[in-house]
This record gives C-alpha cells, structure tokens and sequence, in this order.
C-alpha cells in the first residue's frame, strides 16, 4: 500500500467514525490536536470536524500544484458540524471523495457563504506560477499542519513529529512533482522536526520586504518551498509569484 493511500485510509476511517457521532479522537489525532493551544480566537473548535486536507491526496494522480497550510481555518458549523452540509456528503461517501470534489469552490459552498478567498487565492497563485489559466480547483491539493478549525492562529504549533512525518511527509514524498508549496513560519520549524535540515534561503526579488522563502529537499525528490510574510500565511500576489517563479527556473 502507497502512503498516499494509508494516509487516505486512514482519514476516511476517522472522518466515518465522527460523522457517525463518534467524537473521539484516535490517539494519533489526540496528540495532534494536543500540540497546539491558542486562546480567544484562536481557540480549537472541536464541534467541527478536522480537516487535514482537500484535493486528490488519493490515487496515481498528479496534482497540479500542492500547497500546504497552517490550519483550515475558521469553522463553518452549518457545513462542518455534525448534521452540516458537507458532514452529510462526507457521511455518504468518504472523506477522500468529498475532499476531491473541490467543495470549498462549489455552488453549495458559494450560494450560501460567497465566495472562498483562501481556495480562490491559493487557485490564483496556481494559475500565475503555472501561467496556466485551464487550472481548476479540484486539480489541487491541500495539506495542514494542524487539522482542526480555529479562527485564527494565536500559538505556536508543534505537531508530533512521528504524526506529521506519517500523515504528511510520506504522503508528500511520493507526489511527481517538482515543488511542493508551504505558507506560513510555523512551517520553517516544521520542516526542521521533521529532519529536512535547516533548509537554503531563497533569494528571489520579492517586492515585499517582509517575505522569506525557504527550500528544502524531500525524500522523494521534491522540493519544498516554504514562504513567510509578516502578519500573513497565504500566497503571494502577483509581482512576487513571478519573482519566484524566475528564481526557482534558474
């Protein structure tokens, strides 16, 4: 079995079992919802379900961008909770279907809470880097450092090292792609505890001064480029993507 298919299995078989009502969290997932504890906005809400990724994360497939975030962000109880929208499609299917099907940039999605800027920046960026405006949504993959709902990020995240290196890091190894994208500082320790070494700077022409990148080899080949902004953990605009775009051409 690939490690793509194991992380897979095994998030349809904890999406199955919290859909089903059961709450409880497996010991792998206790320790990693353990490893961060934010206050006031940044608190966990655990009446939502975890959502460690969207996209193709299964099959033979090759996404066309992968790009990794801190965590999924704001929780939406009435797509999210336990008799939401998208917890009955999920409870239907599975996790690893729901999560291919592009949910976040769906007329269900849409209709009712407009548009998804994190899924439609992070397109954006796909399009741009690419300079390919045929991409879709469902052509891309997310993974998060942290799988549970918060408003916003308030503390550090540490996640388990053994976790992540299982659920993220193997899974991502085995991607035939060039680069692989993070967004956010935690990441810059993140792949430091993973045993990815202290990383080499990329040095592109950013035109915001507070940008940092970061590149890092994978064990499979690919390169992981983790990219910072003071007081942001998205991709960036349009001047620096292609100032990153050139540097990581040379």
């Amino acid at each position: 079995m690939s490690e793509r298919q194991r992380a897979t299995e095994f998030w349809d078989l904890s999406l199955a079992r919290w859909t089903s009502g059961d709450a409880d969290l497996s010991p792998e997932l206790t320790r990693w919802q353990q490893s961060y504890s934010g206050r006031g906005p940044g608190a966990v809400d655990l009446s939502v379900f975890p959502e460690p990724y969207v996209g193709p994360l299964a099959g033979q497939g090759t996404p066309a961008l992968v790009m990794l975030g801190l965590n999924p962000g704001p929780p939406a109880p009435e797509f999210q909770a336990m008799h939401g929208i998208f917890t009955e499609q999920i409870a239907a299917t599975t996790y690893g279907e729901w999560a291919a099907s592009a949910p976040y940039t769906s007329s269900t999605w849409e209709q009712i809470k407009g548009r998804n800027k994190y899924h439609r920046d992070r397109l954006a960026f796909a399009r741009r880097l690419h300079e390919d405006s045929s991409i879709e949504a469902a052509d891309l993959l997310y993974m998060e450092l942290y799988p549970f709902h918060s408003e916003r990020v308030t503390g550090p995240m540490v996640p388990p090292r053994d976790v992540l290196h299982d659920y993220v890091l193997s899974p991502l190894s085995e991607m035939d792609v060039e680069f692989i994208f993070a967004f956010g500082k935690p990441w810059f320790e993140a792949a430091e505890s993973i045993g990815l070494g202290s990383g080499s700077t990329v040095w592109a022409n950013w035109t915001t001064p507070s940008r940092q990148g970061k590149s890092y080899r994978l064990p499979g080949g690919s390169r992981l480029i983790v990219l910072a902004q003071g007081g942001y953990a998205g991709p960036p605009g349009q001047a620096d993507t292609e100032a990153l775009r050139t540097e990581l051409m040379r």
